[in-house]
């Protein structure tokens, strides 16, 4: 009789399951792109998360209006100026923390 040998199978590395909670107009945009570049909506947001992991958090390149008003404040602003109770003030605390 003879004997069989039982073929390994290949490793599959384990797969999470993800449940998500989006807006449909995002899924059919979603749905869109997949089907453009003939890839499904899981492999869309595999290759965004690698993506997003490779990012190193440098800051983009600014844009000649900022570079040219670029320290247009130095010197200008007073520690007193982020008490103001008034707009300045809130987009002072709000954008630029002590």
């Amino acid at each position: 009789m003879p004997t069989t040998t039982k073929r390994k199978r290949p490793a599959r590395k384990a797969k999470s399951k993800l449940t998500l909670s989006v807006e449909p107009k995002y899924v059919a945009m979603l749905r869109r792109a997949g089907a453009r570049r003939g890839r499904s909506i899981t492999e869309l947001v595999q290759e965004y998360a690698v993506q997003l992991d490779k990012e190193t958090g440098a800051p983009e390149e600014l844009s000649d209006y900022v570079k040219r008003n670029l320290g247009a404040l130095a010197g200008k602003i007073k520690p007193e100026d982020w008490d103001r109770n008034d707009r300045v003030g809130h987009m002072l605390r709000k954008h630029m923390p002590r």
